[in-house]
């Protein structure tokens, strides 16, 4: 059986607020909904990936969008 401290469980303010950054940049990044089944389970990736210890948000945003081509920079 795995124990686990309450502190590895709990996710602080701080903690939730990166996570919804993360969530609706990667996202917005694939075009789609945060609520819809596409942002549920890009929403459902990053928690797994937190709760496996990637805790930056710069990781968190390469690890689901790895493979993918950068966003295309704006035509100026």
């Amino acid at each position: 059986m795995n124990w686990y401290r309450f502190s590895d469980l709990a996710i602080d303010d701080d903690e939730i607020s990166m996570l919804r950054r993360v969530h609706i940049y990667v996202c917005s990044s694939k075009d789609l909904e945060p609520e819809s089944a596409g942002g549920t389970e890009i929403g459902k990736m990053l928690f797994h990936l937190y709760r496996q210890g990637v805790r930056s948000e710069l990781g968190l945003i390469r690890m689901v969008t790895e493979g993918e081509p950068p966003p295309a920079a704006e035509a100026e």
